[in-house]
């Protein structure tokens, strides 16, 4: 009997089993009800949501405030953090959707009286989802591709949980995730539809109270209705948890009052933040700005001073530094006291450059100071710092941007206009008297590089840290106007283009190198001896060193040909500045005085006619009496111009007008040839049309159709070249265009084409001359790419494995087309060739394949007239041919 009983120990596992077997998912009882929303909670919607809470942090720990800049009442909001959280979200996904997979149950429950049913088994029978679980885990679908920025899936998610599921907790928090996606996407009116459809009370968690009230002064935030958000986040925050989330929003708040103009509640918040205990950044970004919202004239000024002196010499702020001078920039400007505040902001602009925002905004604010009073120049120079330092998500960034584009196209012709006249009054003086101005320039700029300012000239490229340095010098010479050769704005023109190339750098020997004092060492002994080498540096020096009066003396119109060189110069430029003020920048009275100022300077100019005409358009909407003075001038004086015919024969556009009907009835009939298949007698017709009217802006359409017929009555090479002389004869017409996509078109079907026609043309554009100086060349095609990056890569690249090398590297953009990247300084060809074999195996640049890279080695007059023919990819063909075979 006894080896018949069954062990206990068995008896656990065979009633797991038979619980398992009795909890299908395909059976619907209390049972199977419990069992399957235990399982689902603990064993994967517990892993998911860990996962899920996991890549919140790292989205939180990844973001990096800007506490000068409105913050963003959410950290996802910030594009950069995406990729922080993504792998956590994504295991969040798959383990939700594995629940909903094994885990929900939609079979009907068994009743056994069907015929007494009570309305808490109709509720039962009327749900489409008995696992609880099953709802939560399509909100956590929801949320991780919201943290993804997978909006569109997100919403579809949350637009289910909203009608679907069977918690009224998890519709209201789906609600206000779907509001928040919208936000995000820019559609606030429907994101503020949603939100408003929220109905909420005292019953609800103070999580989702945090989470209604924070999402609608997020919508308000996005759209700058600041006044709007300040009551909801101040809801919010009686709700919110968490130390981080509460100083956040409670500088947020500040921020806002701040924004709104109501300066005592903005100090009360920041003084509240300040008592919260936060990270030091925080806390000293809230003193700051509390000097910032500081009304000048019903407090204390001195006493804000005072303490932000004592914020400067402490030892914890001195990465701080930049910002403090900002304050006390903005303290002096509310002050009055403008000289002061200019000074702050230029130590602000100079203090550092950890923090590029802060630079860019100092540099806004002088900006912003001359533009103001006219000062282009000025203006300019820095609105160029301001834009490059920025960050392209600064408010106003684009256009900002787009006032310094202006602003370029004004002051190259401000330089010009001033270098002439200085170089001018140089030339007409006594050769005593000259000599003696000179002197006492180069005797300021010594004044100024012994006291730290120094103007030297000799290494354009070597001036990083110098183009930070843009004190001008207060003194100028007064009988003799204002001299080019002080105005340093001028002067320094340069440096955007410095810092689009290599970034800041320390003003350093060797400071393309990491390891300066080697190269340096190395450098010295290659040069010694070499006596042509240091006649060529002296003759260098002599020209571009400020400090030799030979810098002065150059290029002087000491003769008549040279002096009207020099006035045709002028002239240009005046008319170039005018046509800015008038069309860039609407400064009207800048552009009158700058045309009439042209005018009486250079009364024999060829551009009188065409600023006088340009005089005419200024005045006649404002003062027809003063247009119609001009209008007459250039009628009577010059009769013949174009800009006279304009404005006298009232017939001049009529009669172009009635010519270009003519042609547009030759177009139709030669198109309707065309269609009807009449090749021959369509060939004749543009052929007519092209020799009577071959400047008619209809001309590109006739060569545009001629090449249509040549497709479909002769081959594909044929066609080919008709539609290249299109684009020879109309580049950048809309046909010219065409014409290409229809050429890249043939190049795609048969690229023997164009392979063949390049190699030709390639043949008779360049030399296969190896005795030249050789450089090596990168070409990226695509104009977007990170340039800075790319030349850094390059040089990191020499510096890596040619360190004894006096390598030199250029990269620029290329009429917008390409990046062009430059390494010159090869003894010969065969070493030029071997850093070419060495630099393709080594592939340095950084994602350089997707941008489309080329790679070849090149005679300084071949890249020359590759400039001209603007076509790498040629030349590339020339350099195997020629060089690889």
């Amino acid at each position: 009997m006894a080896s018949k009983i069954i062990p206990y120990r068995y008896l656990f596992p065979v009633a797991v089993l038979l619980l398992m077997v009795t909890c299908s998912i395909e059976r619907n009882t209390q049972t199977t009800r419990f069992y399957h929303s235990l399982t689902a909670r603990y064993n994967i919607y517990f892993n998911g949501n860990e996962s899920f809470k996991a890549g919140v942090a790292r989205i939180m720990d990844t973001h990096r405030d800007d506490f000068a800049e409105i913050l963003n009442v959410f950290e996802y909001s910030d594009p950069a953090t995406v990729q922080a959280g993504s792998a956590d979200m994504e295991t969040a996904i798959q383990k939700a959707s594995k629940l909903i997979s094994l885990k929900s149950i939609t079979a009907k429950p068994e009743i056994q009286n069907k015929r007494d049913i009570s309305e808490r088994d109709k509720k039962l029978l009327d749900r489409k989802e008995y696992n609880e679980w099953v709802d939560d885990s399509y909100l956590l679908i929801g949320k991780a591709r919201f943290y993804k920025h997978e909006f569109d899936e997100a919403e579809a998610v949350l637009n289910y949980c909203i009608e679907e599921a069977n918690d009224q907790d998890i519709r209201t928090e789906s609600s206000i995730w779907l509001a928040r996606s919208h936000a995000e996407r820019g559609d606030y009116g429907e994101a503020l539809r949603i939100i408003s459809g929220v109905e909420l009370n005292e019953d609800h968690s103070r999580s989702l109270m945090a989470m209604y009230y924070t999402t609608l002064a997020d919508i308000y935030v996005k759209q700058k209705r600041y006044s709007e958000a300040t009551e909801p986040l101040s809801k919010g925050l009686e709700y919110v948890q968490g130390k981080r989330s509460r100083y956040r929003l409670t500088y947020l708040l500040a921020q806002l009052y701040e924004h709104s103009g109501n300066s005592l509640m903005a100090t009360n918040f920041y003084r509240k933040v300040t008592r919260m205990n936060p990270p030091y950044e925080v806390e000293f970004n809230a003193r700051i700005n509390i000097a910032g919202v500081f009304d000048v004239s019903t407090g204390d000024p001195a006493g804000i001073q005072k303490e932000l002196d004592k914020m400067l010499r402490d030892p914890k702020n001195t990465r701080f530094q930049d910002q403090i001078y900002y304050a006390m920039g903005n303290l002096a400007m509310r002050e009055g006291n403008e000289s002061q505040a200019l000074s702050y902001f230029r130590k602000s602009a100079f203090a550092g450059t950890s923090n590029p925002n802060q630079k860019g905004r100092s540099y806004l604010s002088l900006a912003d100071y001359f533009y103001e009073r006219s000062d282009y120049m000025d203006a300019g120079l820095y609105l160029d710092s301001a834009v490059m330092f920025l960050d392209t998500n600064y408010p106003g960034y684009d256009e900002l941007k787009n006032r310094s584009r202006n602003l370029n196209e004004l002051i190259p012709n401000l330089v010009i206009m001033e270098r002439e006249d200085s170089l001018q009054r140089l030339a007409v003086m006594p050769a005593e008297q000259r000599n003696e101005i000179i002197s006492g320039i180069i005797a300021e700029v010594s004044k100024a590089g012994a006291s730290g300012n120094s103007t030297d000239y000799t290494d354009r490229y070597n001036m990083g840290q110098y183009y930070e340095n843009e004190q001008r010098f207060q003194d100028n010479i007064e009988q003799e106007g204002k001299w080019y050769f002080y105005n340093q704005a001028a002067l320094t023109f340069g440096r955007t283009e410095f810092r689009r190339r290599w970034g800041d750098r320390k003003l350093e020997d060797n400071w393309r190198r990491s390891n300066r004092t080697r190269s340096g060492a190395d450098q010295s002994m290659n040069d010694e001896g070499d006596e042509s080498t240091t006649a060529k540096k002296d003759t260098i020096t002599s020209v571009l060193d400020n400090k030799n009066p030979e810098f002065y003396l150059r290029n002087l119109p000491v003769n008549d040909s040279l002096l009207a060189i020099s006035n045709d110069k002028h002239a240009l430029a005046m008319l170039n500045a005018g046509k800015a003020y008038m069309g860039k920048l609407n400064d009207t009275t800048k552009a009158a005085e700058t045309f009439e100022a042209l005018i009486s300077r250079h009364p024999q100019s060829v551009l009188i006619p065409e600023t006088l005409y340009e005089l005419y358009r200024l005045y006649e909407p404002s003062n027809k009496i003063k247009a119609e003075t001009y209008r007459q001038r250039l009628i009577e004086r010059y009769p013949a111009t174009e800009f006279a015919k304009i404005l006298s024969d009232p017939d001049y556009y009529r009669n172009l007008r009635e010519d270009q009907l003519v042609t547009e009835k030759l177009y139709e009939a030669a198109y309707e040839s065309y269609t009807n298949e009449q090749f021959e007698k369509a060939i004749v017709q543009i052929n007519d049309a092209l020799a009577v009217h071959p400047d008619n802006p209809l001309a590109p359409k006739f060569m545009l159709l001629h090449s249509y017929v040549i497709a479909r009555t002769t081959d594909e090479r044929t066609f080919r070249e008709d539609l290249g002389l299109l684009i020879d004869n109309f580049p950048g017409t809309p046909e010219s265009e065409k014409a290409k996509e229809l050429i890249a078109g043939l190049d795609k079907k048969m690229p023997e084409l164009k392979i063949e026609e390049d190699k030709i043309i390639a043949a008779e554009i360049y030399s296969a001359d190896t005795t030249d100086t050789r450089i090596f060349v990168l070409v990226i095609n695509d104009p977007n790419f990170n340039l800075n990056q790319a030349s850094f890569d390059v040089i990191s690249y020499n510096i890596d494995y040619y360190t004894n090398k006096n390598y030199r590297t250029e990269g620029s953009l290329f009429e917008n087309r390409f990046l062009l990247i430059t390494v010159s300084g090869f003894s010969n060809f065969k070493s030029a060739m071997d850093y070419y074999q060495k630099f393709l195996s080594a592939s340095p640049v950084r994602n350089g394949i997707a941008a489309g890279l080329k790679m070849f080695v090149i005679s300084q007059a071949n890249l020359q007239k590759l400039k001209e023919d603007k076509d790498p990819g040629r030349y590339e063909i020339f350099f195997r041919e020629n060089f690889l075979k």
